[in-house]
């Protein structure tokens, strides 16, 4: 009997073995492996002349008694696994290969000397009993290997008479933190190993191997490969570099995903989801003659026999980046880029036909609910043809922005250029080529923006018209909320772009002003000698329209804007803080009284005359009707808001709209710029009705 004593800490070796919880059937796999390499050299000896096999059993937590007699036991966590095959045994010579802890014996056939060691990383103990042949005679032989320092215990072995050669494994008491990661389903397991094995399916080089449960449930996996994965297998060979790849491409019914595996020795070692790689596969499976599946791609390369880690979980190539390498070395991104494109190449009738069909499915989105990308959807039609399908609306609406914006640096940089080419004049025609091609896409770009400001005001109608109603809470916006839509609150114009103010929603004229205080007190306001903490909602200095012989003309005019909550309805009457009406007089009073300079430090004329132009923004309610007719304020033309003149002391108009009122005339002035451009109103088309 051969000494079984390792020749290194077995259990120092177990610790620095890494086996990520993420791959639970690893140690299955490793024993596997072993299984086929054995088939294959009982063949090569010629000790085995039938078909070579695998059994795997199933045993689950539970009574095996029990186990064995239920119907369904696929709910039962997998306890140990028991794998059976006819190979050529664990011999003398491979036995001392096997206490070896870094043996290279296997190395031309992809053995890393590490696969008993991932099994201990995931299982308490492994027992091997393996009959094998000695000088004619058939020689039985058993051992445990655990996660000790000396590995090997309980060994026997004697002569048995009338056994065939073969090698028996038990993978026992898998533990917790791998069993919960593990699949218990037969049939998903079966389909696990069939993808990591596919390459010898695929090439039938794989013996029979049966897969079973306790209750003699099973499932032979050539017939599943057969009937779920072997599908019009497509290869395709490709170069990087100076090395030489082979690609297979199947198609998978029961898979989750479209995956692409880097193998090594047969085995798939790194897997990827191909969507991010190739959206135009999508995420679900492609449907084709009434079945449905997902595509498997395989490379195999020798480079990557060559690189594949020791636990055979990853690669050892260089530390890289996704996208460009202009380096000579090879690498995993190099390699993954020449897969993706003999995909490109082999599914180029499929993607054509997915990528025509995405362009239509986006136009009509894109002509009614984002039609400031109209010009960037005909000039960059390719770039469109590469966005991912079933994007929904706002992640196209953010795909899209990043092509215009491209787009835009593009035109800006022709346009640049040729403002600084020297005229040649014996270029002429290759200038004016170049010239038309910046004036179409200029002009195709201005459209776009235009179209771009007046889906804002879409959308900032559609939210105004959203606050005025009840929240979640059941309860109404408060006045900042609503405020905040038409000007940033506690701003002013110093801060706050003309794109981000929405004062047209009022008027049209109010986005032309010279400065505007949002929620500012006057004593804030440095333009204003006014020491008082009142607050106006809006104020906003306008200059004079009306020309005059002095540099700085005597009338100037204020706009006031005051919000109210919507459906607030306890105003009272000759009370500031209870009724808009005396509060923003109040504010007229003050600003007469007080001090006013103009943006360039000028003192600002102001009295009876200078015309103060107010606005009272807020639902009228019950209370505030009555004190609105108890000072003679009229009915606008419409009927639906009030307003007032006042001369007498101060040259003020005072209209008091409500939001419905606001909202109607805001969609009604701004129908007409939809309908110059020839844009329907979206997917709401009640919104300029």
């Amino acid at each position: 009997m051969i000494d079984l004593k390792p020749k290194s800490n077995i259990a120092n070796k177990v610790r620095n073995t890494r086996l990520p919880r993420t791959k639970p059937l690893m140690p299955l796999f490793e024993v596997i492996s072993n299984s086929i390499h054995a088939i294959n050299e009982a063949k090569k000896s010629n000790q085995l002349t039938k078909d070579g096999k695998i059994e795997i059993k199933l045993i689950r937590n539970g009574d095996d008694k029990t186990l064995s007699e239920l119907k369904e036991i696929d709910n039962y966590p997998i306890k140990s696994i028991l794998v059976k095959d006819n190979g050529i045994g664990l011999n003398d010579e491979n036995l001392v290969y096997f206490t070896e802890t870094d043996t290279d014996h296997k190395l031309d056939i992809g053995g890393k000397g590490v696969g008993r060691f991932v099994c201990l990383k995931a299982f308490k103990q492994l027992t091997l009993k393996s009959n094998f042949s000695r000088n004619g005679s058939i020689i039985y032989r058993e051992f445990e290997f655990r996660n000790t320092k000396e590995g090997f215990h309980n060994p026997n072995e004697y002569e048995v008479k009338n056994k065939s050669i073969g090698t028996e494994v038990l993978l026992s008491d898998f533990k917790i933190e791998y069993q919960k990661k593990a699949p218990k389903d037969l049939i998903e397991i079966a389909r696990e190993v069939v993808t990591h094995f596919q390459l010898y399916f695929i090439r039938n080089e794989a013996p029979i191997i049966i897969i079973k449960n306790q209750n003699n449930v099973e499932v032979n996996l050539s017939k599943l490969f057969n009937s779920e994965f072997k599908k019009d297998i497509k290869t395709k060979p490709f170069v990087v570099g100076e090395n030489s790849f082979s690609l297979f491409l199947t198609k998978a019914s029961n898979a989750m995903s479209h995956k692409l595996h880097f193998c090594a020795h047969n085995r798939s070692v790194k897997e990827e989801g191909l969507y991010n790689r190739l959206v135009d596969l999508g995420k679900y499976s492609v449907k084709d003659d009434n079945e449905s599946f997902y595509y498997q791609a395989y490379v195999v390369g020798d480079i990557l026999d060559q690189y594949v880690d020791i636990e055979r979980v990853g690669f050892n190539f260089p530390d890289e980046e996704d996208g460009e390498d202009d380096s000579t070395e090879i690498s995993l991104s190099k390699i993954r880029n020449g897969a993706i494109e003999g995909i490109e190449e082999i599914l180029a009738e499929y993607l054509n036909k997915v990528r025509n069909e995405k362009v239509e499915k986006y136009r009509p989105l894109i002509n009614e609910e984002f039609p400031q990308y109209m010009s960037t959807f005909t000039i960059k039609s390719e770039e469109i043809k590469k966005l991912p399908p079933n994007l929904t609306k706002s992640k196209l609406d953010i795909e899209l922005y990043k092509i215009e914006s491209t787009w835009k640096l593009e035109v800006k940089e022709l346009g640049q250029k040729l403002i600084d080419e020297k005229k040649d004049i014996t270029n002429l025609d290759e200038y004016k080529e170049k010239y038309e091609k910046f004036l179409t896409e200029f002009n195709e770009i201005g459209k776009a923006d235009l179209a771009r400001y007046i889906v804002h005001r879409k959308s900032v109608i559609e939210l105004l018209e959203d606050l005025l109603g009840k929240n979640a809470n059941d309860k109404f916006s408060n006045e900042d909320i609503i405020h905040s839509v038409f000007f940033p609150i506690r701003t002013s114009s110093d801060e706050v772009p003309h794109s981000k103010q929405n004062l047209w929603l009022i008027d049209e004229r109010l986005t032309y002003h010279s400065f505007l205080a949002s929620d500012k007190s006057f004593e804030s306001i440095k333009e204003l000698d006014i020491q008082d903490d009142t607050r106006p909602d809006l104020l906003i200095f306008n200059d004079a329209i009306a020309f005059t012989e002095d540099e700085y003309p005597p009338f100037n005019s204020f706009t006031i804007v005051e919000f109210k909550k919507p459906q607030r309805d306890n105003y009272i009457d000759n009370d500031p803080k209870k009724n808009p009406l005396d509060q923003v007089e109040k504010y007229i009073e003050q600003l007469l009284e007080g001090k006013v300079e103009n943006r360039r430090g000028r003192k600002i004329k102001l009295d009876e005359k200078t015309p103060f132009y107010v606005y009272i923004i807020c639902d009228i309610t019950d209370s505030f009707e009555r004190i609105l007719k108890n000072r003679e304020f009229s009915k606008t033309p419409d009927g639906d808001g009030y307003f007032k003149f006042k001369d007498k002391y101060y040259s003020a108009y005072i209209e008091v709209i409500p939001f419905e009122k606001v909202l109607k005339d805001a969609k009604k002035r701004n129908r007409i710029l939809f309908d110059k451009l020839g844009l329907s109103a979206g997917k709401d088309k009640t919104l300029f009705d």
